[in-house]
């Protein structure tokens, strides 16, 4: 094979890679101290331009490698452009029944992503927000790194 074709297969590969997600963005800031606190909100701002596909939501999470719950609940507020609201809440399993992680953990970090709406319609074109809080009865969820979302087009 010539190195024209596989400049030319990997760069397709790549686009086929990156094209998929609509949206992808972690919060990398919210976190300083590790600690995901009662009420403190994450914000996401996707635009969302092809309101005739289906998406999925993933949520991703990085945590350290000792988490304190097996899984935890989210609370996730949409805003349409339009300032519609909707809130669902989702279940992130951490662990699996024998108590080993989900995450992929190298070290002391371990990152997980969770496909949690796999048939979502957005009604309007535009920008979105999304508010992001822990829906767990504590004060604050210790160990959260980063919280991400992630929009993909099914189509």
């Amino acid at each position: 094979m010539t190195t024209e074709k596989i400049t030319l297969a990997l760069s397709t590969v790549l686009l086929l890679t990156v094209s998929c997600h609509v949206y992808k963005d972690y919060d990398k800031e919210a976190f300083p101290t590790y600690a995901w606190r009662a009420g403190q909100a994450v914000q996401f701002t996707p635009n969302i331009e092809d309101i005739s596909k289906t998406y999925k939501l993933t949520l991703g999470i990085r945590h350290l490698y000792g988490f304190q719950f097996s899984s935890f609940a989210v609370n996730v507020r949409i805003v349409s452009p339009s300032g519609k609201e909707s809130t669902k809440t989702y279940q992130l399993a951490i662990k699996d029944k024998e108590n080993n992680y989900i995450s992929n953990c190298a070290g002391d970090m371990c990152d997980l992503e969770v496909i949690v709406d796999d048939n979502i319609k957005y009604e309007e074109a535009g920008q979105y927000q999304y508010f992001i809080t822990h829906n767990e009865d504590a004060d604050k969820v210790v160990g959260v790194m980063e919280f991400g979302l992630i929009i993909d087009s099914k189509e």
